[in-house]
């Protein structure tokens, strides 16, 4: 399965709701605006954006001959979709003031779990065992502190 293809399966959704959000709030029931919220939403897009390309820069350079495991791919196994979910659709969100948007997130997440195994089983059979050895040891999409950090 192409990387694009399974970005426009689990995202394009998502994105549509988010969209779809604020069309119904700002424009049918008209809600209002918050300034300090629009701004934090823009922050958190940039935010997003500069890791989407940062993980894109860190993806080229394996040119798909090699599997990238440096950068942010030695914390994530999806940093793309990390940015997304975590920092692009929620700036999205508050910079357009819906909070339907946040089902398009949730939506957006349970299809990425739902597509994710099949991408990962074509990365193990392309690459062997680096990729079990590599799945072994970075998580597949949030990196969360572990008890036994100190």
């Amino acid at each position: 399965m192409k990387m694009q293809s399974l970005e426009s399966k689990i995202l394009a959704p998502g994105y549509g709701i988010i969209l779809a959000g604020s069309i119904f709030e700002n424009g049918i029931v008209r809600t209002n605006s918050f300034l300090v919220g629009t701004l934090i939403g823009l922050v958190w897009l940039v935010v997003g954006v500069i890791v989407l390309m940062l993980a894109s820069r860190e993806l080229k350079k394996g040119e798909q001959i090699f599997l990238v495991q440096s950068g942010l791919f030695s914390w994530t196994r999806n940093p793309a979709f990390v940015a997304h979910f975590f920092a692009i659709m929620p700036g999205l969100c508050l910079l357009l003031n819906t909070n339907i948007g946040i089902v398009g997130i949730l939506c957006a997440v349970v299809l990425f779990y739902r597509h994710i195994g099949t991408e990962e089983h074509e990365l193990e059979e392309r690459f062997g065992e680096v990729y079990q050895a590599y799945r072994e040891r970075v998580v597949r999409l949030l990196p969360l502190p572990t008890a036994n950090m100190s």
